[in-house]
């Protein structure tokens, strides 16, 4: 009892009472820390989620609404918009970690084309304008269309977050971006409004074709650079002569045409992908790899032989 007695009734000195407070402050303080240290690593951890999680949701804003002129792999769509994922415009970037978790972005290789512009702000605030407001005039004869307005309080399709998840999107391009020789790339300032070539005159039968091009609604799928052709569901025919001789020699026409002879001239093979649209399936298209039974395949009922030659004749002459 004594024992019990004297624990109960002790009085510490004051000199003993301070050395203790202090010491089960700096304990406490010690905890809190540890605590917080563990805390802000988990919050940087969710931190990097949620930014994967808007880079995943700017990729299927992207294939809605940008890949149609920007490339399904932003590598630019011919008459329509430049790359995006060329190191030109995203530069090239790599991705950094601390100890706590922390991840950032460090340049290693800025943007040219902010550069060449006079831009002061970061990539992403570039991406953000451009998308938010569009660009609306014209800027260069490359391209066929201005950029338009996306923004939904400026009258366009998309929400704030959605701008801001497809701008994380574009600039991931940055870790592996295109070499700048396989994107189409935009012509330098001042010198996007110079003329275009001028055109090879076509002959009356590509004349012709033109119009059965325009007129049987090839132009709703298939893009043809200055003729107000933009439809984006099937490969860009801008330079369908020239890409039908190349088509023929790959090895991937030879591997998978079906139920149809080979095509040994370029006017052939437009011929086939006309008449048997199924018989060679190219890869990729605008927003994605091409489908099959897309294209209607009954052009022999809806052409006549002679404007069935003269499309031929037209897109063959496209180079």
């Amino acid at each position: 009892m004594s024992i019990l007695k004297k624990i109960v009734t002790y009085r510490p000195s004051f000199t003993v009472r301070i050395l203790t407070g202090l010491i089960s402050m700096l304990i406490l303080l010690s905890v809190c820390t540890f605590i917080g240290l563990a805390d802000q690593t988990r919050l940087n951890v969710r931190a990097n989620e949620f930014n994967a999680r808007s880079i995943e949701v700017g990729a299927k804003v992207y294939f809605d609404q940008c890949a149609r002129c920007h490339g399904v792999n932003g590598e630019g769509v011919e008459g329509l918009g430049p790359a995006l994922a060329s190191e030109h415009f995203v530069g090239r970037i790599e991705l950094v970690r601390d100890n706590m978790q922390m991840q950032t972005i460090r340049v290693v290789q800025p943007s040219e084309r902010l550069k060449q512009i006079g831009w002061q702000g970061t990539l992403r605030d570039y991406i953000i304008a451009v998308t938010e407001a569009g660009i609306p005039i014209k800027t260069s004869n490359m391209w066929d269309v201005t950029h338009p307005t996306f923004s939904e309080r400026l009258g366009g399709p998309l929400r704030g977050d959605q701008i801001r998840n497809v701008a994380d999107y574009i600039i991931n391009y940055g870790l592996d971006p295109l070499p700048n020789d396989q994107a189409l790339l935009p012509p330098a300032p001042g010198e996007g409004m110079a003329p275009r070539p001028t055109p090879i005159p076509l002959t009356p039968a590509q004349e012709a074709g033109r119009e059965v091009y325009l007129a049987k609604g090839c132009s709703a799928c298939h893009a043809i650079r200055g003729v107000g052709a933009q439809g984006a569901i099937g490969p860009n025919l801008s330079r369908m002569g020239a890409v039908a001789e190349e088509r023929i020699a790959s090895e991937s026409y030879k591997n998978n045409l079906k139920d149809q002879p080979p095509a040994t001239t370029g006017a052939e093979y437009i011929r086939q992908s006309i008449l048997y649209p199924n018989a060679y399936i190219v890869a990729q298209c605008p927003q994605g790899p091409c489908q099959a039974n897309l294209m209607p395949q009954n052009y022999e009922q809806q052409m006549t032989p002679e404007e069935l030659n003269n499309l031929v004749d037209y897109l063959n002459a496209l180079r």
